[in-house]
C-alpha cells in the first residue's frame, strides 16, 4: 500500500510543479524574445515610413504603414498572451507555496489553452511547450481522481481564465502604445479604410 501510495506521489502535481513552471518560463522568454523583434521591426518601418513621407512617396509610405499595422496586430497578441501566461506562473508559484491545488489549477489549464490556440499558427514551436505544459497539468489531475471534481469548478474558473486574457489584452494594447511610435493619422486612417474594404 506505501509503495503504490509512493508511486502515486511521485506522479502528483506538487511534484510536476517545477517542470511546468520551468516549461512556462521557456515560453515566456521566447515571447519576450519575439515581441522585442517585432517593436525593432516596427520601428525600422516606421522610419522608412516618415522618410518616404518627407519625400512625398505616398505610396511607399502607405506600404510601410500597412506593415506596421500587421506587426502591431501580431506584437499585440503575443504580448496579451505573454502577460496572461505570467499571471499564470505566479499562480503556480503561489500553489506550490501554499499547496492548495485543487481550486487553482483549473484556470490556468483554460488560460493555457487559449493561449495555445492564439500562438498555434505565428509560433508553433511556442505552442507546443505550452501544449506540453498543459498535458502535464491534465494528466496529473485526472491522477488526483474524482476528487478534484467536486471542489473545481469549471464554470467559475472559465470566467476566471476569460477575465485574465482580457486584462493581459488590456495590459498589452498599453504596452504597444508606449513601445510603438504613432503611425501618422492621415495615414492611418487610409490604413483602416483599406482594412474594411478588403473584409467587405
Amino acid at each position: 500500500m506505501l509503495r503504490l501510495r509512493a508511486l502515486f506521489q511521485g506522479e502528483s502535481l506538487e511534484d510536476k510543479m517545477p517542470e511546468i513552471i520551468f516549461k512556462l518560463d521557456a515560453t515566456l522568454a521566447k515571447l519576450d524574445n519575439i515581441s522585442e523583434s517585432l517593436r525593432r521591426e516596427d520601428n525600422e518601418l516606421f522610419e522608412r515610413c516618415v522618410e518616404a513621407r518627407l519625400k512625398g512617396d505616398s505610396v511607399h509610405a502607405m506600404m510601410y504603414a500597412n506593415e506596421c499595422a500587421e506587426i502591431r496586430k501580431i506584437a499585440l497578441l503575443v504580448i496579451s498572451c505573454k502577460y496572461a501566461l505570467e499571471q499564470m506562473v505566479l499562480r503556480l508559484h503561489t500553489v506550490a507555496k501554499l499547496g492548495s491545488v485543487l481550486v487553482t489549477v483549473s484556470p490556468v489549464i483554460d488560460v493555457i489553452k487559449e493561449t495555445r490556440s492564439r500562438l498555434a499558427d505565428i509560433v508553433p514551436n511556442v505552442a507546443n511547450n505550452l501544449n506540453e505544459a498543459n498535458e502535464i497539468l491534465v494528466k496529473c489531475l485526472a491522477k488526483m481522481g474524482t476528487s478534484t471534481t467536486n471542489v473545481v469548478k469549471p464554470l467559475m474558473n472559465s470566467e476566471e481564465a476569460v477575465k485574465v486574457l482580457e486584462e493581459a489584452k488590456f495590459a498589452a494594447e498599453k504596452t504597444i502604445r508606449e513601445r510603438f511610435p504613432n503611425i501618422p493619422e492621415t495615414l492611418k486612417e487610409k490604413v483602416s479604410a483599406e482594412a474594411e474594404l478588403l473584409t467587405n
